[in-house]
């Protein structure tokens, strides 16, 4: 099926069925919507709609946050250098 061209509805369609099970409330409300049941619904309002959700609830349910990787600190003191007329640095 390699230079097959698709219509924007099956593209839609595509998507929408390929989203995971925390998608599902949304691709239903979207497919029970005025404008894909008339076939007016491009692919970039599809888009935005998801990544609109994707914002908004998942981020809210936490579902969405990344993992942070907590990293070790360690301070040592480094050699100070001198100026050009052999005062050191104040540490402030």
């Amino acid at each position: 099926m390699l230079g097959k061209k698709y219509l924007e509805c099956e593209i839609i369609t595509k998507v929408l069925r390929s989203l995971t099970s925390k998608w599902l409330s949304m691709a239903n409300a979207i497919v029970e919507g005025v404008h894909y049941q008339s076939g007016t619904l491009t692919f970039d309002q599809l888009r935005g709609n998801l990544i609109t959700y994707e914002m908004t609830i998942l981020d809210q349910n936490g579902e969405n946050k990344k993992k942070s990787l907590p990293l070790k600190a360690s301070s040592q003191e480094e050699e100070s250098d001198e100026n050009d007329d052999g005062e050191e640095d104040k540490d402030f």
